[in-house]
């Protein structure tokens, strides 16, 4: 992989490690300022439009200029260039700008970095980058991640018909679509509320008027109520909240004759639209239309809705809230003429796929795509999507990736298409790439995914994309990136009550969390997603979290919190065996209960399954207490190669030769372990080896050794337990009264409810 660097002046900027550097000092950037230079010199050759700046920087459309140039200020000022020298970067008036100086590139290769969490086994190699937390939850990974990758197939439903919709309206056409208020309000027709909504949506986005999604929509009604006609503080609040410029809140009523449709359409003022019809979608669109001609549209949609067009909104407003039977019942009452049209059968694959059934949506979604060219070309397309879904569900990622690239050139073939729809091709072949390590591939994919997202005005979905790309910067060891892509997509899912979303996203915060040695940090991120998983049904996200919360519990020390959420885990999760086992493991040595601990690490797993090297540590550690060598042994034995894999394979594999009696192959084993975290791992990686590297040493009295690696892990010894213990072991064996003290107070601070006269486990 090349990674170019820049040095132009006393300069030089560092792509990979994003740092520019000033005579070899690093000089303070903000993150956006430093993409900024980045792209310009990248691009150096032209000049740089100011919009294709922000869509490259900050992904999305809606960038004041005092933002931009507020930043561009920024980036100047720490080249010491001025809009007057204009040296580094040229102003160019009414356009962008252009980077003029000198550059010379220089390209390092370096070996490409691992994806942790996603991957199915393990793939690290000696230049990698461990990133241990990520890696204790594996197997919640891949379904977490479907959640995101197929959250466009049902949380954006009211996109997915749209097969001509403009690239980029402006802002200035953003309509807002409410509800529809029915009268008289009758079960039979509860679904008019909401697919009649969808349909005027997506009968406006067929005129080239881009129109709020549907689940920020619901949201936002309810800051008024459908129906009224007055320009009142609500209904200016929604314009202000939504940024549309058009408010329209459809009324439908039906008798005898039929159905009429009225919609309020407020700007600023009130009008009213009226038509009739003899369905509910006949009138939506008979008022649609004579609305989009009083402003000069057409709506470019068919004529009358036929009935297919009918059932297929009310499948769709059915799976939009949840209500899997009743779109089931309505699929299997489809009349035989209807039963196997293209468009029914991509909802009832979409429904299977809902439902866990994956092999049965698999076979739908193959029917489709089998009638070739006959069927409709999006229509394929979303086949194929629904397919690439069900590969990463089984973890077929190269067949994922080809399932989506077929899917966006089908998408990409008409010109125009629908955003959302490429966003989510774009994010799920993203995500396939990922698990295969494909890690710049997978970060354009999910750039091109999130600007389409925002481009279309759909924030819920480009926060989707959000989280994924914070994994992926996790994984790459850039954690402020990671933390502020959370931080972004929380603030989108709290806003909008996406709670299984925003459930994923604190998850994932508090995984970043965790790799950055910040375990009271993630536990409190933990306390959000838990509160959030009260409401959550997804078996996979509810396990996930029951699984972190454990692990954040362990680490701050509050172990009746860590039984329960273990309980929570062994209930919700079937064949989590390893993960149980790892976590009752780690209970039982905090408590120190050290015979329950070896009674748990002679259950090693079965022949050919696949060993965590986080659960092969927690297990050694508990036989050696239990000086059971053989037992020990027998999880060594599974290890990778040394220096490849999980850190935790290397700490186990030093501790036994400790407890063999090697102390000169434990501290080799140590040593090189510290030396490869210390150039490819994550925080927490470092501080395992390094706390595993100073305790050989201080068994074997080189103390002054000792002391020189947890003086550089010092700085986690505030946040980190085991930092703090052995310090302190450390300061005993020294002498240090004063010191002693002060670590006891460290100690104490971090302890919970462990015994502080219990070593902990690495």
């Amino acid at each position: 992989m090349r990674q170019p660097r820049y040095q132009f002046g006393e300069f030089e900027l560092d792509a990979a490690s994003r740092a520019l550097t000033r005579g070899g000092d690093r000089v303070a950037l903000p993150p956006k300022s430093f993409e900024c230079i980045a792209y310009l010199i990248a691009h150096r050759e032209r000049a740089v439009g100011r919009d294709e700046l922000i869509a490259a920087v900050w992904g999305r459309v809606e960038v004041s200029d005092t933002v931009v140039a507020q930043t561009m200020l920024r980036a100047r000022k720490a080249l010491d260039d001025t809009g007057e020298r204009q040296a580094f970067v040229r102003t160019v008036p009414r356009f962008g700008y252009q980077w003029i100086a000198p550059v010379k590139e220089v390209v390092a290769v370096v070996a490409p970095e691992p994806v942790a969490p996603p991957m199915p086994t393990p793939t690290s190699t000696s230049t990698s980058m461990d990133i241990r937390a990520s890696r204790t939850w594996r197997r919640f990974a891949v379904p977490l991640i479907a959640l995101l990758v197929v959250a466009g197939a049902w949380g954006a439903w009211s996109y997915f018909r749209n097969e001509a919709t403009q690239d980029a309206a402006q802002a200035s056409d953003l309509v807002l679509v409410l509800p529809v208020a029915v009268a008289p309000n009758d079960a039979e027709d509860a679904w008019v509320r909401l697919g009649a909504m969808d349909y005027v949506a997506s009968r406006l986005r067929r005129s080239g008027l881009k129109v709020v999604p549907s689940e920020q929509t619901l949201h936002l009604s309810a800051l008024a109520k459908p129906g009224t006609t007055d320009d009142s503080t609500a209904w200016k609040a929604l314009r202000a909240n939504s940024g549309a410029r058009w408010v329209v809140s459809p009324e439908a009523r039906h008798d005898a004759r039929g159905w009429r449709v009225r919609l309020n359409v407020h700007d600023g003022a009130a009008r009213v639209v009226e038509a009739a019809g003899s369905t509910p979608l006949a009138a939506a669109a008979a008022a649609t239309d004579a609305w989009l001609r009083r402003i000069g549209r057409t709506s470019g949609d068919e004529g009358t809705p036929s009935a297919l067009t009918e059932r297929v909104q009310r499948i769709d407003a059915e799976l939009f809230v949840g209500q899997l039977a009743s779109a089931r019942r309505l699929i299997d009452s489809t009349p035989a003429s209807q039963r196997n049209e293209p468009r029914l059968r991509l909802r009832e694959g979409q429904l299977e796929f809902r439902a866990g059934r994956v092999d049965e949506a698999s076979r739908i979604f193959a029917s489709i795509l089998q009638a070739g060219e006959s069927v409709d070309r999006v229509v394929r397309a979303e086949a194929l999507m629904g397919s690439g879904a069900v590969e990463i569900r089984r973890g077929e990622f190269a067949k994922a990736e080809s399932l989506y690239a077929q899917a966006l050139a089908l998408l990409e073939q008409g010109g125009a298409d629908d955003p959302v729809l490429i966003g989510n091709a774009y994010n799920g072949r993203g995500v396939a790439r990922v698990q295969q390590d494909k890690m710049d591939d997978a970060v354009h994919d999910m750039g091109m995914a999130r600007i389409a997202m925002q481009r279309s005005g759909n924030l819920v979905e480009a926060a989707t994309v959000g989280v994924n790309l914070g994994r992926i910067e996790t994984q790459r060891g850039h954690l402020p990136q990671a933390l502020q892509e959370f931080d972004g997509a929380i603030a989108t899912f709290r806003k909008f009550d996406v709670r299984d979303y925003l459930a994923a996203a604190w998850l994932a915060k508090a995984e970043a969390q965790m790799v950055q040695v910040q375990p009271a940090h993630a536990a409190a991120s933990m306390a959000e997603a838990a509160t959030l998983a009260k409401s959550i049904e997804d078996p996979y996200l509810a396990s996930a979290i029951a699984n972190m919360r454990a692990r954040t519990a362990l680490a701050t020390g509050r172990l009746r919190d860590a039984g329960t959420a273990i309980d929570d885990v062994a209930r919700n999760g079937e064949g989590l065996d390893a993960i149980v086992q790892e976590l009752r493991l780690r209970l039982a040595l905090a408590r120190g209960a050290n015979a329950e601990a070896g009674a748990l690490a002679k259950r090693t797993p079965p022949s050919g399954a696949e060993v965590p090297g986080s659960l092969a540590l927690a297990a050694v550690q508990a036989a050696l207490r239990n000086r059971d060598l053989d037992t020990a042994r027998g999880w060594v034995a599974r290890a990778p190669a040394e220096g490849q894999g999980d850190v935790s394979w290397d700490v186990a594999r030093a501790l036994l030769a400790s407890g063999e009696g090697d102390a000169a192959r434990a501290i080799r084993i140590a040593r090189e372990a510290a030396v490869r975290m210390e150039r490819t791992g994550s925080p927490d990686g470092r501080v395992l080896a390094g706390l595993l590297h100073a305790k050989l040493l201080l068994a074997g009295g080189q103390r002054d050794e000792a002391a020189a690696i947890l003086g550089d892990l010092d700085g986690f010894a505030g946040a980190d337990y085991r930092v703090a213990w052995t310090t302190l072991t450390l300061y005993r064996a020294l002498g240090e009264s004063a010191m002693v003290s002060t670590a006891q107070t460290r100690v104490q601070a971090l302890r919970g409810e462990r015994d502080a006269a219990i070593e902990p486990a690495l």
